[in-house]
């Protein structure tokens, strides 16, 4: 038996966005010769949606129905029932999951990501889609901010309903979410999903499972020289832990990622970023997404003195940027060590 990680990929978003669609044509663009199961979960059990995706389907594949407005809640225990089935004895070429648009989508990543932390799966991709409707609920509705932030590629679905404002507003909305995405952009029923299946593991540069036209590449390079960025060397710092020392317009910066493994203190983290040390003068910008309780995440931004926390739904990892002022250099070893003394103990 073939014991490597199943591949899994996730699609999440409002009720409306556009899921069923996306993984209709997800299924039908499958290699013939893989064996693929969808676990979708559905507010009742008819079944609608199961037989639009399973209709979709070329070769081998499985739609398993998971009835219940949540997959961590009212759907738990067939959920878990049907995914340690599926990791231990059925083992497909790979799992993909959407989450019910009534859910909150950071549960279902958790339970991934411990069977992840096992090596059972590999959770390669998380695919967000909000309508142009959604945008404007963006800020208060709990759901649909949990499918921005916990997202790898966020898409602005049903785009030919969308108009220029719309995609300004999304535009904008993607500029300000951290960690930063892999990929953002319109998408159309019509329009392949295949482009947008890009993966990133904890030391790789972004890839592509299905490479982008020359063009695309042509104008992100062209970009990156633009804005004159540098990047050094990934240099690993403990188990599961890493930073990369980054220099743009005259300025350096690093960002730090810890394996979800990892838990911070977030009142000990706060007080080092808020005292008043030659460390903490040299800030322009700070951003990180942190662990800080079992289930608990947090999102810091300090722009000058103010310091910001709020809550998150990203759950892959922790990671921390800062950027200095202007001729001002990073002192690495200092940040790398108010890391470590501000790692919960517990």
């Amino acid at each position: 038996m073939n014991d490597a990680p199943i591949p899994v990929w996730v699609v999440a978003g409002p009720l409306g966005s556009g899921k069923t669609t996306a993984l209709s044509q997800l299924v039908a663009d499958k290699p013939a010769a893989e064996n693929w199961v969808v676990l979708l979960n559905e507010f009742t059990d008819a079944g609608i949606d199961a037989l639009t995706v399973a209709s979709a389907a070329t070769g081998p594949f499985d739609v398993r129905l998971v009835p219940g407005g949540c997959l961590c809640c009212a759907g738990e225990a067939d959920f878990r029932r049907n995914l340690n089935e599926l990791v231990t004895t059925t083992r497909p070429d790979r799992i993909l999951v959407e989450p019910s648009g009534l859910g909150h989508p950071a549960g279902i990543i958790d339970e991934l990501l411990a069977h992840q932390a096992a090596g059972r799966i590999s959770l390669d991709l998380i695919v967000g889609l909000m309508t142009a409707e959604d945008l404007a609920k963006v800020d208060t509705d709990e759901i649909t901010r949990a499918v921005a932030e916990i997202a790898d590629v966020l898409l602005l679905s049903k785009s030919d309903l969308a108009s220029p404002e719309d995609r300004a507003a999304f535009d904008s909305l993607v500029g300000t979410l951290f960690p930063t995405k892999r990929a953002s952009g319109a998408w159309h029923r019509s329009d392949s999903m295949r482009p947008w299946l890009v993966y990133e593991g904890l030391s790789a540069a972004p890839r592509p499972i299905v490479s982008r036209s020359d063009l695309h590449d042509h104008e992100r390079h062209r970009h990156e020289d633009h804005q004159h960025r540098h990047l050094g060397d990934i240099v690993a710092i403990g188990p599961g832990a890493e930073r990369r020392l980054i220099e743009v317009l005259q300025r350096q910066g690093a960002r730090w990622v810890f394996d979800r493994s990892y838990e911070f203190s977030e009142a000990r983290l706060m007080a080092a970023l808020l005292a008043d040390t030659e460390l903490n003068r040299a800030i322009e910008r700070f951003k990180a997404v942190i662990r800080v309780g079992e289930d608990d995440w947090v999102l810091l931004q300090r722009a000058g003195a103010r310091l910001q926390a709020s809550p998150t739904s990203w759950r892959r990892d922790h990671r921390l940027e800062v950027q200095n002022v202007p001729g001002m250099p990073l002192d690495l070893s200092q940040w790398d060590a108010l890391w470590a003394r501000c790692q919960s103990t517990r």
